[in-house]
């Protein structure tokens, strides 16, 4: 019996284990849409690219923004699910509140939000 409780406590069960998963997931899936808008925003205007006469970019490059809708749906489906798995896990008042999956879900729903109302009527 001891033995038991001892190997229990040296690994997480399968759910934590996908909770730690998902997250992790999430968060990166995030940070490549971060990149995707990086690459395909529209480069910025200052006085001395005016001066210069340099070309600029002024529209959304639509071969990097298609994917955005996409990835965000998988990550606002990935929070989702995380956030609706944890309540079986969490027992008590000790265990980990996993607040990161709101802010995850928060930023998921900015980012769809800012597809919609300015990437999408600016695209090339």
């Amino acid at each position: 019996m001891e033995e038991r409780r001892e190997r229990r406590k040296r690994r997480p069960d399968p759910l934590t284990r996908m909770l730690q998963v998902s997250a992790l997931a999430g968060w990166s899936i995030i940070f490549i849409v971060q990149i995707l808008v990086w690459v395909a925003a529209p480069e910025f205007d200052n006085a001395l690219v005016r001066y210069n006469d340099i070309y600029i970019r002024r529209t959304w490059q639509a071969q990097w923004v298609q994917w955005l809708p996409y990835l965000l749906g998988i990550c606002a489906l990935i929070s989702l699910f995380a956030l609706g798995v944890r309540p079986l896990r969490s027992r008590r008042r000790t265990d980990p509140k996993r607040s990161h999956l709101v802010i995850l879900l928060a930023l998921t729903l900015v980012g769809y939000a800012v597809y919609w109302f300015q990437i999408l009527g600016n695209t090339a």
